[in-house]
């Protein structure tokens, strides 16, 4: 049963993400975490608990549609009880506002909010239409101002990177799922019927795609303005590259391409950061 369960909270999502707040708040600190240390672990801990949480309550709302998308997924296969899975994520949402309420009481309110929204987006996703990739991508970003509600910025031009990745993400959330519409369009439209007509259009790929590539060229701002160096830029030329590859291939590899892209920019912002300091 862990097993499954470990599969269902989708680790190789759930801690980049968590991860990834990280970096942001030693950008929002001007690299300077010391004084915040046991915040910033409860607040990884509070966002990895609730992202984990989400991704099983997706599994349990999905279930019928990944028999026929993913059937190897826990659920899906019978490995795992869709009541047992469904007891995991109240626990999940639970211990993630728990380590959230010792942080402060506004992180509390803001990781409760993302909580809802992300609730609301498992359980009526299926029917949102392309809405639901817009709350997706709102959930991505929300990263940005989460840091707001943990501790006070640090005036350094780092700080102002936080202006323009929040864009970043954004497009390459919402093309990220407008992909995975598409790669899954044969069990949805199995379960939610003709809804899901829009994922067949070629106008649909298209826009996913052009998002995707205006994303990775938005991370080229922080270099171009001063507020990041060369290792950023390296990172940024590789994400670039990765989305124009992402373009080439079908949805189902795409994905994979930008997924590759967020991790390499989040990895290339924390390291220039170590090597050139605030």
């Amino acid at each position: 049963m862990i097993l499954a369960l470990i599969r269902l909270m989708r680790l190789y999502y759930s801690l980049p993400l968590a991860a990834g707040f990280i970096v942001i708040l030693s950008y929002f600190t001007g690299g300077n975490l010391t004084p915040i240390l046991d915040k910033m672990l409860l607040s990884f801990l509070a966002l990895f608990s609730i992202i984990s949480a989400g991704y099983v309550l997706n599994d349990v709302c999905d279930v019928e549609i990944d028999k026929i998308n993913c059937p190897n997924r826990m659920l899906a296969a019978g490995k795992l009880r869709r009541k047992t899975a469904l007891i995991w994520s109240i626990a999940f949402f639970a211990l993630g506002l728990v380590f959230g309420g010792f942080c402060n009481l506004l992180f509390f309110l803001a990781i409760a909010a993302i909580a809802g929204l992300l609730i609301f987006y498992d359980i009526f996703s299926k029917r949102m239409g392309v809405f639901k990739d817009i709350i997706v991508a709102v959930l991505m970003t929300s990263l940005y101002p989460l840091v707001l509600a943990l501790t006070e910025p640090a005036q350094t031009p780092r700080l102002n990177v936080l202006f323009i990745h929040p864009v970043w993400l954004f497009l390459s959330s919402l093309g990220y799922e407008m992909l995975k519409d598409i790669r899954d369009v044969k069990g949805d439209r199995k379960i939610n019927g003709e809804r899901l007509i829009y994922c067949k259009d070629n106008r649909f790929l298209l826009m996913a795609q052009a998002f995707v590539i205006a994303g990775s060229l938005v991370t080229l701002l922080p270099f171009f303005l001063g507020y990041c160096r060369h290792v950023y830029l390296a990172a940024s030329i590789g994400a670039i590259i990765l989305a124009m590859f992402s373009t080439f291939n079908k949805p189902a590899m795409a994905i994979r391409y930008i997924y590759i892209e967020i991790f390499l920019i989040t990895a290339g912002s924390m390291t220039d950061l170590l090597v050139f300091g605030p």
